[in-house]
């Protein structure tokens, strides 16, 4: 019961490494663990990655928080942030995020959790952490970079109605919404990314929308 009691404590998203509670013998750790799967106080995500019974959780189980701890280092980004902040009007089942590893998928009980290769100096900036009230807490980019992040990963455009066409029909942006963006934030990250879409294009678009 001591042991229940202390997992519950935890917090619903768990990995091996915060469940080894101090054990000097991981082999300790493993087969706790082992048993807890067995009784259903855990529910496993994907190897080495759980989360806690329903009836153990002091709060519901963050994706987000998830999505960091499956396969890092990594951000959440691209259409799981537009979406949430009203950028484009889809749902997005899953979450998708950013990396510096090689792109990833994982199907888990919990939806599917995509990961989409950045090059480091793009990954590196943009982003920021967010927190529970128990202190748990994950990293996120800001609605910008997320916007940057998906027209990184989408290619190259040659113009800046080529760029428009991709943002507004592609994405489905909402423009006023596209708007409402910080542009000096925008202006800021485009400057530190590669490539005549944010060094060209994308700055005479902002001059048209965010005169």
């Amino acid at each position: 019961m001591a042991n229940i009691r202390h997992l519950a404590s935890l917090g619903p998203e768990l990995d091996f490494l915060s469940l080894l509670n101090g054990d000097s013998k991981e082999g300790d750790a493993r087969g706790r663990v082992s048993r807890w799967l067995r009784s259903g106080a855990l529910i496993a995500i994907v190897k080495g990655m759980y989360v806690t019974a329903p009836e153990l959780r002091k709060r519901p189980v963050c994706l987000e928080i998830l999505a960091n701890k499956i396969f890092g280092p990594s951000y959440v980004s691209f259409e799981s942030v537009l979406s949430r902040t009203g950028l484009i009007p889809e749902a997005v089942h899953g979450v998708t995020s950013a990396t510096v590893k090689r792109n990833r998928h994982f199907d888990t009980p919990f939806g599917r959790f995509s990961y989409q290769h950045l090059p480091s100096i793009i990954y590196s900036f943009g982003w920021t952490r967010y927190e529970l009230p128990d202190g748990a807490g994950w990293l996120e980019a800001l609605p910008e970079k997320a916007l940057l992040d998906w027209l990184y990963c989408a290619g190259t455009v040659r113009s800046v109605s080529a760029l428009e066409g991709r943002l507004f029909e592609d994405l489905r942006l909402d423009p006023d919404r596209f708007r409402a963006l910080d542009r000096i934030r925008l202006e800021d990250y485009a400057r530190r990314m590669p490539g005549a879409t944010f060094q060209v294009h994308l700055p005479k678009m902002l001059g048209r929308y965010h005169a």
